[in-house]
């Protein structure tokens, strides 16, 4: 029966570099959740922003339509 010997040295550097690649991805993979995250946040201010300017400018048409109202009815 043959036997294989395996040098540990070289399984446990294959080890080291399986566990950094997985400590970068973990990181990378951080780093997007994050961006993703601050990008989600900068939608929702600007779609938060988006309703508010036009709350101001349903107010400023209706102000104006009820002014040329008065105008017309006091004209008439």
């Amino acid at each position: 029966m043959a036997r294989i010997f395996v040098r540990s040295r070289g399984l446990d550097s294959l080890r080291g570099r399986t566990r950094a690649r997985g400590a970068a991805a973990t990181t990378r993979l951080y780093a997007a959740r994050s961006t993703f995250d601050l990008s989600v946040q900068a939608l929702r201010k600007a779609a938060l922003d988006h309703v508010d300017l036009q709350d101001l400018a349903s107010i400023a048409l209706r102000a104006n339509l009820i002014r040329l109202a008065e105008r017309l009815g006091a004209d008439a």
